[in-house]
């Protein structure tokens, strides 16, 4: 998390989301307090697999993309020739 500057706004963003979406409500009315007190540490952990595997995916689709239009751009100059 620490190598990329961007991470720690986007984690922010995430916790937020988590949190205002998920209904963690449950958590407390088990009984448990100590469940309650660890709703930080699982959404942190969330975000901490979830943008790190987000991040690697869409790249891996991006480089898709690029190297398949250059099959593209390769098949078609060869195809002239």
């Amino acid at each position: 998390m620490a190598k990329v500057a961007h991470m720690g706004s986007v984690e922010k963003k995430m916790t937020v989301a988590i949190k205002e979406t998920v209904d963690f409500g449950w958590i407390g009315s088990s009984g448990c307090s100590l469940h309650s007190q660890k709703i930080d540490d699982i959404v942190r952990g969330v975000t901490r697999i979830a943008i790190p595997w987000w991040c690697k995916r869409k790249n891996r689709s991006l480089n898709e993309a690029k190297r398949q239009r250059a099959i593209k751009r390769k098949l078609k100059i060869l195809s002239h020739k």
